[in-house]
C-alpha cells in the first residue's frame, strides 16, 4: 500500500480506528499481550501527549506496526492464539503482487469504510541477519524480520487505553507498550534510511520537537545505561 505524501491524505478517524483494533488484539491475547510492543507511525500519538492548539496537528496513521517477541510464533498456543483472534475479528492476509499471501501483514475493513492494515515485526537477526524480509513459517502467521527492533522490549512507555471493541464487544481497557523516544527515534531512523518515505521523517521530526522533555531524558538515561543490547548495537553499527 503506497502511503500518502502529505498530511491531507491521512484522517483522524483511520488512526481511531487503529487504536480499536490494537485493544481488540490485545484484550483477547492472553498472557502474550506482554509480548506486544507498538512502533510505527501510530506511536506519536502517544509519545505526544499534548493536543492541538497546544502543539500541532500529527498526520496519524493508516496502519499498526507491531513487534513480537518470537515466543509468539514458536509457542504453539500462542500462535493458534493469535491467529483464531486476527480471524476472529475479520482480519485477512494481504498479498503481494502475485497474489501470494503476506503471512506478516494482515487487513480489516472497518464500518466506517476505512481499511487498517497490520504487520507483525520481529527480530531475528540469529537467522536472518541484517535483512528486511519475511520470516521462514510453515504456518499461516509469519513476521516481517527488522533488526534492532528487540530494542523496544527494553526501551518502551507503557499508557492504558480505553476503546470500543471490534463487532460490538463492548468497550474495555488495554495496557499499550509502545516503543519510548529512544527506540522511537533509532527504529524511525532506521526506517527512513531503508526507504525514505517523507511519513518517517515527518513522524521524527513531530516527536523530538513535542515529545516530553521527561520522557525523553529518562529515556536517554536508560539508552547510556546500556539497557538494551539491540540499541546499542543499532548505534554502532
Amino acid at each position: 500500500m503506497t502511503k500518502p505524501t502529505t498530511i491531507d491524505g491521512y484522517n483522524e478517524q483511520v488512526t481511531r480506528d487503529c487504536e480499536r483494533v490494537l485493544v481488540t488484539i490485545l484484550r483477547h491475547l492472553g498472557p502474550w499481550k506482554e509480548s506486544v510492543f507498538l512502533v510505527g507511525g501510530m506511536t506519536p500519538r502517544y509519545l505526544v501527549r499534548d493536543r492541538p492548539p497546544v502543539v500541532p496537528p500529527h498526520a496519524g496513521t493508516l496502519d499498526l506496526d507491531i513487534v513480537i517477541d518470537v515466543v509468539i510464533l514458536e509457542d504453539t498456543e500462542a500462535y493458534r492464539t493469535l491467529e483464531q483472534n486476527l480471524r476472529k475479528i475479520k482480519f485477512k492476509n494481504a498479498t503481494n503482487d502475485k497474489g501470494q499471501n503476506l503471512n506478516w501483514r494482515w487487513w480489516i475493513k472497518m464500518d466506517d469504510g476505512s481499511t487498517v492494515i497490520l504487520e507483525l515485526l520481529a527480530d531475528r537477526q540469529d537467522i536472518m541477519g541484517g535483512k528486511v524480509k519475511p520470516l521462514p513459517t510453515d504456518g499461516n502467521i509469519s513476521a516481517l524480520n527488522v533488526p534492532h527492533s528487540s530494542m523496544v522490549f527494553d526501551l518502551y512507555d507503557s499508557i492504558d487505553v480505553t476503546a470500543e471493541l471490534l463487532d460490538g464487544d463492548g468497550v474495555a481497557t488495554e495496557t499499550i507498550r509502545y516503543a519510548n523516544i529512544v527506540s522511537f527515534v533509532c527504529l524511525k531512523a532506521m526506517a527512513f534510511d531503508h526507504r525514505a518515505e517523507r511519513k518517517d521523517a515527518h513522524d521524527l521530526v513531530y516527536c523530538i520537537e513535542h515529545g516530553s522533555c521527561r520522557s525523553s531524558a529518562s529515556a536517554a538515561l536508560q539508552l547510556g545505561s546500556g539497557s538494551s543490547p539491540a540499541s546499542a548495537s543499532a548505534i554502532s553499527g
